[in-house]
């Protein structure tokens, strides 16, 4: 089979593997689609993982074989791959945190095992890693499954709650699904910042009440966004961008006592002041990742036509075009929000 491995920081070659085979517990997915996350690119321009893997952790596809013991699935079957389930013997895993599950990143396809930029996919864990597609669910849709998932797990855990002023910065693929969760939750008034015309556009027809570019708005945007909120700020502030100045941003943007959301997966230092915080009782909260039963009700919700995918899927291209339609494309070109790959 064709893979796509990751040898260097911007180095990565297409090479001939063997097609796994399916032990006690897995299964063997023929992957379909492959979304290129933000992690990969950062990945492959900064070294951010050991050489010698094939990246891809937004998987989906149809079952082709599995190994003695799994129940629940057959070949034939068309299904996501994701993030590893509970290893049930952990701290994190025995106190209701799997997402924190001290193996849970040396599972994890894609970071520390081979990932979907490949024909086919070996996965450890069927019965936990692997999630049934609905039969009306396409492929091209499906494969948002991870952003969506990681957005409806960061408000779940945030303290947002119906009729909450929030603020969104970035929208990309999980800004734009927390948008959206946003508006099913009930907010109340929803400001999105970004600085990409076409991300800009596809925030109002999501449901944004107010679109701002903090190029064009410059030094006047904190006022402008104090001022939508009778001057103490927003409940919750959604940081999505990735990038130091968001963060920063953001943390400006929050009513004394409310909370800002870090769902950004940036690696910048940040400039903090730690007395801002505590003079404003601030809370941030981070999310990880999502688990299992998030995934499938974020499946179900696509299916039911309750989230809008339209605009998202910004292409699919072919696995031999990975780096230069793909990895080199998103790092040039911030219009777009998210690229699949077919092998």
């Amino acid at each position: 089979m064709k893979a796509a491995l990751y040898e260097a920081v911007r180095t990565i070659r297409l090479v001939e593997r063997p097609v796994p085979k399916a032990g006690p517990g897995e299964a063997v997915v023929r992957i379909k689609l492959c979304g290129i996350c933000g992690t990969d690119v950062h990945i492959y321009f900064n070294g951010l993982l050991p050489p010698g893997i094939v990246l891809g952790h937004e998987n989906v596809g149809t079952i082709v074989e599995v190994g003695e013991g799994v129940e629940g699935f057959a070949v034939g079957d068309r299904v996501a791959a994701g993030p590893p389930g509970s290893c049930s013997r952990c701290y994190h895993c025995l106190h209701g945190r799997p997402s924190l599950c001290v193996d849970g990143f040396e599972q994890t396809n894609g970071l520390r095992r081979d990932g979907g930029m490949a024909e086919y996919m070996l996965v450890k864990d069927a019965r936990q890693m692997l999630y049934h597609l609905p039969d009306n669910l396409s492929f091209e849709d499906a494969v948002l499954f991870d952003s969506v998932a990681t957005a409806y797990r960061g408000l779940t855990q945030s303290a947002f709650k119906m009729g909450d002023n929030v603020v969104l910065s970035g929208a990309g693929p999980i800004g734009l699904s927390v948008l959206q969760f946003l508006r099913l939750g009930g907010a109340r008034h929803i400001t999105v910042i970004e600085i990409v015309e076409e991300k800009r556009r596809l925030a109002r027809r999501f449901g944004a009440d107010l679109v701002l570019d903090p190029v064009a708005e410059g030094a006047v945007l904190k006022d402008r966004v104090m001022g939508l909120y009778d001057g103490v700020g927003a409940d919750l502030v959604v940081e999505c961008a990735g990038v130091p100045q968001s963060f920063e941003l953001c943390l400006t943007l929050v009513r004394a006592g409310g909370q800002m959301l870090h769902l950004g997966a940036g690696g910048g230092t940040v400039k903090l002041v730690p007395w801002l915080l505590t003079l404003g009782e601030l809370d941030i909260k981070s999310t990880l990742a999502f688990g299992a039963e998030e995934a499938r009700k974020c499946l179900d919700l696509i299916a039911a036509g309750r989230f809008v995918t339209e605009g998202m899927l910004s292409d699919v291209i072919p696995l031999a075009d990975l780096v230069e339609r793909g990895l080199d494309r998103l790092a040039a070109d911030k219009a777009l929000v998210k690229i699949a790959v077919a092998p």
